[in-house]
């Protein structure tokens, strides 16, 4: 008879989700909050499920607004713990083994193992390195528009 009790697999395929699902909205609310916008918390409960829009969220609110205020403690935890759930869902889906059962152990080392170098392009501003050409572009393009 299965048990109701889940393996450690299963409770890592749902908490790891769930944790980068309430950093990335509790990210886009104060991010949109600090840039301005009027629905602040209602955008960021709707971006943490339309990843796309996450996208276009940065893409288009992001670059046509400034910040008013600097980032918070929260908010820079918030980004901290979104970087290091989506490099554990791309070195996951890139480069753990397939088994089911093998894959959620892994997932959470590598969302363990990422914590720290998210820790440094968030705190330590590796993110400008990361920004910047990526900026440039976007005014390029928008400049030959």
């Amino acid at each position: 008879m299965p048990s109701i009790v889940p393996t450690p697999s299963e409770a890592a395929f749902v908490f790891v989700p769930l944790v980068v699902l309430v950093a990335t909205s509790l990210w886009i609310s104060q991010n949109a909050a600090a840039r301005g916008h009027r629905f602040p918390n209602l955008l960021g409960a709707i971006l943490a499920f339309v990843p796309v829009g996450v996208v276009a969220y940065l893409l288009v609110f992001v670059t046509n607004n400034p910040r008013r205020r600097p980032p918070t403690t929260t908010e820079r935890w918030a980004l901290t713990v979104l970087l290091a759930g989506a490099g554990s869902f791309l070195v996951g889906s890139v480069g753990l083994p397939p088994d089911p059962s093998s894959q959620g152990f892994w997932f959470v080392v590598t969302y363990v193992a990422l914590l720290p170098l998210s820790h440094l392009v968030v705190y330590r501003r590796g993110y400008r390195r990361v920004t910047r050409p990526v900026a440039r572009r976007v005014a390029t393009l928008r400049s030959h528009e």
